[in-house]
């Protein structure tokens, strides 16, 4: 995937790996100098050659070898990378968290999840609770998941790959479009890459054989001297595609743009060419995605205010005007990158992701489009994904037939397009009130043999599915709090085949008595709530802790202690932190009382309580800008774990994001959340409680972090 990583990566190299800054401890090679310069500008193979050639003069350099580590991983080598990887480790007694991390991506692309496994356990030992390790591991632990449909999907390469990279391709006509960059090319050797290394547009026709006609190249008036990257076409003869500038001296760093145009069959060319509203010098939009009617776009896009690497962003056609691009959210978004959307209809989403556990590298993704709390991110499986890139998708409106992109032969090193053909049938429920209203967030089981297949919830029209394979019966069972749950039997057959089946539900609700908002009252707040007091002493924010008779005040990266005699327990934590540090003689400029944060029930929305103590958080880390805080989140015991982790993680989320509304960097929080394992009480699944003693474990805790945060202020150019 060497050329789809420079295409997806050439503007935003700075996110990984050495590309950020380095502190320099010694004096650098040469080699490893003009590796780093490569490294940065996305040239990853060259900084390969450049770091062994390092290498070889000093063969115990360990940071060295992780860097020829990081190369390989970038351009898809894992082999290849794995080895540098255990050299580096090896010599290194202390790998960063990173080092463990993508060692463990590494050894995932490799198909050696039981050692990834250790890998990822060791990088969150070190890290604490990281949303892409923890999904990782997930995937590892349910891998037997990823295979369960592989009967029910034939694919085959197509005839017209070749040892240069064939991708993202897309309809156009009676045949497909595609890129590649097997072509000829006048430009040579620029900033380090070879002229092979700049995308055509192509455009072949299955024939009657089931090969695909010779490609020609697509109309010239699109082709031109950039990368022309990922592109759609709608109404006929209208095209919204993806072009990147070639790097010069002067600027080595390119972006991803998205253009319009449309074709003028009289003039044979490809007239109004401009660029979209939300194109922007600072960072790429690009790989774009449409809807049928042309006013729903789709694409990528590293936006610095985002969940990961790249996310994924929706605009809508409003009177002309495309409207300002929305983040597609935290259900479909993840930490790590989400790129090569494809819309199969109106609401049906169809992505790559390294970021939601899956196979090893980038794999395929289904969700809603405007996925919410209850909406899955679905992995498409085993024979759609490898352990190696998966992307480029695109289907007919039922997902039966289509293509995607892969470049799980040849151990990487080149990108080629599939033909998929699917067996399975899709089972559609429709759920839907007495009154013909539509019900979101109705739970639907899809039960084969008896067992529980799956678990799906509708979305805002009332609406999920299911593929099952030609002679399944499938029965559904659908529920709702607040409504009598509903089931019924369908069954798929040969005739079904590639077909979609429905199934309509009608819930009839059933009046439930649920507990009214309450808050924990002053009696179990006092009792149960771990207040904190902060104190600020020269310009510095402490915290007040006690433990045993001494007493004392903590921050990132000092400790003073203030007397050894036992505090006063008639007296407040508040007045007793004025009494010692004033006895301590030193002079406090101001006191912050921070209490825990509290949810309602099934919720992670912030309450005016909430934003009250966290509006002290925005003004602490203002003062002192060297502090951090882990935010710690849990759950009451009702509700299933698993149910219970996501929402108490969710709460987290929710603060950090608050937080970082409020210009408190993301750097300096670290999310945890503990689901009902945290509960204060005596309120677990076995005991009836009354709601204020449940309120008091629906909270979160901010703990000051006991360490320094450091800052690379030197970097490497």
């Amino acid at each position: 995937m060497r050329l789809v990583h420079y295409i997806l990566y050439v503007s935003i190299f700075c996110m990984f790996g050495y590309g950020q800054s380095i502190k320099i401890l010694h004096s650098m090679d040469p080699l490893e100098e003009r590796g780093n310069r490569s490294y940065k500008n996305g040239a990853y193979q060259e900084a390969a050659i450049f770091y062994e050639r390092a290498f070889k003069k000093d063969t115990t350099n360990s940071a060295l070898a992780l860097k020829i580590a990081e190369s390989y991983h970038h351009i898809d080598q894992f082999k290849t990378a794995e080895n540098w990887f255990r050299i580096g480790i090896q010599n290194n007694e202390l790998p960063t968290a990173q080092n463990m991390l993508d060692f463990a991506q590494v050894l995932m692309a490799n198909q050696k999840y039981e050692e990834a496994e250790v890998w990822l356990k060791k990088y969150k030992s070190v890290e604490g609770s990281h949303l892409i390790a923890s999904k990782k591991l997930s995937s590892i632990e349910n891998i037997h998941k990823h295979f369960r449909d592989s009967a029910s999907i034939e694919i085959e390469p197509l005839s017209i790959n070749t040892k240069y990279a064939e991708f993202s391709p897309f309809y156009y006509g009676f045949g497909i479009v595609y890129l590649s960059d097997h072509h000829s090319n006048d430009v040579t050797n620029v900033m380090g890459w070879s002229a092979e290394e700049y995308t055509t547009v192509f455009y072949t026709e299955e024939l009657e054989s089931g090969r695909m006609r010779d490609p020609e190249v697509f109309h010239r008036g699109l082709n031109s001297e950039y990368h022309e990257g990922p592109l759609v076409f709608y109404d006929g003869n209208k095209i919204i595609f993806t072009r990147a500038g070639i790097p010069n001296k002067n600027n080595a760093e390119s972006h991803l743009e998205l253009y319009y145009a449309e074709y003028d069959s009289r003039k044979d060319q490809w007239v109004n060419m401009k660029p979209l509203p939300f194109n922007d010098p600072n960072y790429s939009v690009g790989q774009p995605a449409i809807s049928k009617d042309g006013k729903t776009i789709v694409f990528s896009s590293n936006i610095p205010v985002g969940y990961g690497g790249t996310d994924l962003y929706v605009s809508k056609l409003q009177d002309g005007e495309w409207s300002e691009p929305e983040n597609l959210g935290e259900f479909i978004n993840s930490a790590g990158d989400d790129m090569f959307p494809f819309l199969i209809n109106e609401n049906e989403l169809i992505f790559s992701s390294d970021g939601h556990g899956g196979l090893g590298d980038l794999d395929l993704f289904r969700a809603p489009l405007n996925a919410s709390g209850h909406d899955e991110v679905e992995n498409l499986g085993y024979p759609f994904n490898s352990s190696y890139a998966d992307f480029g998708f695109i289907s007919d409106s039922l997902g039966r037939t289509g293509f995607f992109t892969s470049n799980r032969e040849n151990g990487g090193f080149d990108d080629d397009i599939y033909r998929f053909t699917a067996k399975w049938s899709r089972v559609q429920c429709v759920v839907s009130t007495v009154s013909g209203e539509t019900l979101s967030n109705a739970k639907v089981n899809f039960i084969v043999g008896g067992v529980v297949r799956d678990s799906r919830f509708t979305d805002a029209n009332g609406t999920t599915d299911f593929l099952a394979l030609p002679g399944e019966e499938i029965k559904l069972e659908v529920s709702k709090e607040g409504y009598v749950s509903q089931s019924d039997v369908i069954a798929s057959n040969e005739l079904f085949a590639g077909m979609a089946m429905t199934s309509t539900i009608t819930l009839e609700k059933e009046p439930v008595a649920r507990p009214e908002r309450v808050d924990p009252d002053v009696e179990l707040q006092e009792l149960y709530n771990r207040r904190k007091a902060m104190v600020q002493v020269n310009g510095r924010v402490f915290e007040y802790r006690e433990v045993g008779n001494s007493r004392f005040i903590v921050n990132a990266d000092e400790k003073i202690l203030l007397s050894n005699t036992p505090a006063d327990d008639g007296q407040t934590v508040e007045e007793r932190a004025k009494q010692a540090v004033e006895e301590k003689g030193l002079n406090m400029q101001e006191m912050y009382s921070l209490k825990n944060i509290y949810f309602d029930l099934d919720s992670n929305e912030l309450t005016e309580q909430g934003k009250e103590e966290l509006n002290k958080v925005v003004k602490i880390m203002t003062v002192d800008q060297k502090i951090a805080f882990s935010i710690n989140s849990y759950a009451d015991s009702r509700g299933s774990m698993k149910y219970n982790d996501e929402l108490a993680f969710k709460r987290s989320q929710k603060i950090a994001r608050y937080l970082i509304e409020n210009d408190v960097p993301g750097s300096r929080l670290i999310l945890d959340s503990y689901g009902e394992q945290g509960i204060l009480n005596h309120c677990d699944d076995n005991t009836e409680c009354e709601e204020r003693f449940h309120a008091v474990n629906r909270r979160a805790e901010l703990e000051l972090v006991m360490r320094k945060l450091y800052t690379n202020e030197e970097q490497v150019d």
